[in-house]
């Protein structure tokens, strides 16, 4: 056990440095003088040594009381507004996903949900392979993860996938975009493109350009200009909103497996949790209402 004074006399030694009364810090802590006074008189004999100069008038604080008061004032306050934000379902919140969904879904979307909660303390970090839950994570999101006992989980919507350009490009390409070298990742590699192309009816001669190790890297690299990627509806919905991307062409592709948000089930009845779920929901219904085309439902377990 931590070597600490009671909180009770901790209190009271504030309320009574405060008002320079131990009757006025009575009053305030809802307590007797003499209650006060035998806090403070415990809380000297912990200490070792006075805390107040009694006299006639009142009391005064010692130097060593004086110091002391400095720091129990600001471990009180502290405790007062963190108890504070707790209660409003503030705090810290860390969530933990796969590396394209945190650059391309999460990020974009991250000032909405600080100016919706700005009491939390949100942390984001990108993993580049399957996170897990622990201490300090409080949520994950990661494609295709099976139920488990004990865990509460959001499947996110069926997506669709689909040819992507800067505006800039395929308004100077036009049609001529299939003759140039088309960017890959593993989620829109050579045999997806293949896979597209069939299911919009053509069988184009492919040459294909840089393979990028994350998908989220290719489709940078699609909004700068530098060629076409495949986009997964999750990915570039926010980026079709803005304008950084263009999606002219018919979704024609069904993405195997779909991504899902877990947290431990007791987790879920928390304010913090229960806030980002409940803003992540709105933020995929709204792309879904907006992109009727793209998404699949949004399914709960």
């Amino acid at each position: 056990m931590r070597d600490t004074p009671p909180l009770n006399a901790l209190a009271a030694f504030e309320a009574a440095a405060r008002t320079g009364s131990f009757t006025r810090a009575g009053e305030e802590l809802c307590v007797t003088q003499a209650a006060i006074s035998q806090h403070v008189r415990h809380l000297e004999e912990y200490l070792g040594l006075p805390l107040f100069i009694r006299h006639a008038p009142g009391i005064r604080l010692t130097p060593d009381g004086e110091r002391f008061y400095r720091a129990v004032a600001g471990a009180l306050d502290t405790l007062r507004r963190e108890s504070a934000r707790l209660r409003r379902g503030g705090g810290q919140l860390a969530v933990v996903a796969e590396a394209s969904f945190a650059n391309r879904w999460l990020a974009p979307r991250l000032s909405r949900f600080c100016e919706r909660f700005p009491e939390i303390d949100l942390r984001i970090a990108p993993h580049p392979g399957r996170p897990r839950l622990g201490p300090d994570v409080d949520i994950i999101i990661h494609p295709d993860m099976q139920p488990s006992s004990g865990l509460f989980m959001l499947p996110l919507p069926e997506e669709r996938m689909f040819p992507v350009f800067a505006p800039s490009y395929f308004q100077l390409r036009g049609e001529t975009w299939k003759s140039d070298r088309l960017l890959r990742s593993p989620q829109g590699g050579e045999d997806a493109w293949k896979k597209w192309f069939i299911a919009a009816g053509e069988n184009p001669v492919l040459h294909f350009g840089p393979l990028y190790q994350f998908a989220y890297m290719a489709l940078a690299a699609a909004a700068d200009g530098r060629g076409a990627a495949l986009g997964c509806s999750l990915f570039v919905a926010e980026d079709i909103r803005d304008g950084r991307l263009v999606a002219p062409l018919p979704p024609a592709v069904a993405v195997s497996g779909r991504y899902v948000a877990a947290c431990p089930e007791e987790a879920r009845r928390t304010p913090r949790v229960g806030a980002f779920f409940e803003w992540m929901e709105a933020e995929l219904a709204r792309d879904a209402a907006e992109f009727s085309d793209w998404f699949g439902g949004l399914l709960r377990t």
